[in-house]
């Protein structure tokens, strides 16, 4: 098991060019552990040295994720905004 950082230097890319990949979509993201941490195996560090050589070979479609309605994305702003305020106590006598 691998870390990120050490399979960027294993593939000869810096651990942010790995990790916009994965959020953009070109690789499918890998395990994580008890931490949210990624693990990575080397059947993962085969796959990100294939998508390098072709990624850098010829020009690729890109797969983008789907993109959010007006509606999911209120809903999820909302969501985010709720939680934060949960999280909110004023003071006494501040802003009364």
């Amino acid at each position: 098991m691998f870390s990120t950082i050490e399979v960027a230097k294993s593939v000869g890319v810096s651990k942010n060019t790995l990790l916009r990949w994965l959020d953009e979509g070109l690789l499918e993201d890998v395990q994580r552990d008890w931490r949210g941490w990624r693990v990575w195996l080397s059947q993962d560090i085969e796959r990100v040295q294939a998508f390098k050589v072709t990624y850098h070979s010829k020009p690729i479609a890109r797969t983008r994720r789907r993109s959010t309605t007006r509606a999911e994305f209120a809903k999820a702003a909302a969501h985010s905004m709720g939680s934060f305020a949960k999280g909110y106590v004023p003071r006494p006598g501040v802003g009364m």
